[in-house]
């Protein structure tokens, strides 16, 4: 025969057991916030790290009616959070560089970035973390349309 306990005894041993359970699934769940927090950070992170220096490239594209295509080179020289500035240049006809440019930029977590130069607009995405992609925009008399390549140049390549 067997005899079963409801008494007060026993339901206090059950709401210690339950009270025991909780602790360690809250525990469990607090020491999960610092990893996930830390992950949300690093994704969340913008993806200027390493942008500085040159990058070298081609325009091409049509400028006041006639296709042109040209060697550019960008030299981002400072990075604040997620806003970048610089210098621009390209190759003339004669085979040296212009004057540099400056320029101003952001650019957000996902790699997608706009700046603006002297003159013109150029919006586009860091496709790696050598590779640029984007569009040149001018607008009026010297009014442009122009794909931009550039690849992080290497310390032989900056010669």
């Amino acid at each position: 025969m067997s005899v079963r306990t409801t008494g007060p005894e026993t339901l206090h041993h059950y709401a210690r057991q339950m009270k025991r359970t909780a602790i360690v699934i809250a525990s469990a769940v607090l020491a999960l916030v610092p990893v996930s927090a830390a992950q949300a950070q690093t994704s969340a992170a913008p993806r200027n790290v390493g942008i500085t220096g040159m990058w070298l490239g081609t325009n091409y594209g049509y400028e006041n009616g006639v296709f042109k295509s040209s060697d550019v080179r960008y030299t981002v020289t400072a990075v604040n959070g997620v806003t970048l500035t610089g210098t621009k240049a390209w190759r003339q006809a004669d085979g040296t560089w212009s004057e540099p440019e400056s320029f101003q930029g952001v650019i957000y977590k996902s790699g997608e970035f706009h700046a603006a130069d002297e003159d013109g607009y150029l919006v586009g995405r860091l496709i790696s973390p050598t590779k640029i992609r984007a569009t040149y925009l001018e607008a009026g008399s010297d009014q442009a349309a122009l794909v931009t390549n550039l690849t992080k140049a290497s310390r032989a390549s900056r010669r």
